[in-house]
């Protein structure tokens, strides 16, 4: 998930794919690949991961994600309520 929003604030769009991000957030753990591979391998056990290193990597990012929203250009609020609102209305009126 940190991931996902600090690709989110440096590229405007959202990519929730892990594999992915790890070639386009290059804050991403060295071992993040093997504990995608065990978790998918035991999706509800023990990943063999040092808790203590997860917890400071997961601080360290969450700084990470920090920085990256301060330099977002993304606006603060959504800016497209109304014309999605718009957008509803004439779809449900056209059917």
């Amino acid at each position: 998930m940190l991931l996902t929003g600090i690709h989110l604030m440096r590229a405007a769009e959202v990519q929730p794919h892990l594999p992915t991000l790890l070639g386009e957030v290059d804050a991403a753990p060295d071992y993040l690949p093997e504990l995608i591979a065990a978790k998918a391998e035991h999706e509800h056990g023990d990943a063999g991961v040092d808790p203590a290193r997860v917890r400071s990597d997961v601080e360290r990012l969450h700084g990470v994600l920090d920085e990256a929203q301060a330099a977002s250009a993304l606006p603060d609020a959504p800016t497209a309520y109304d014309a999605l609102h718009d957008f509803v209305v004439r779809a449900r009126l056209e059917r």
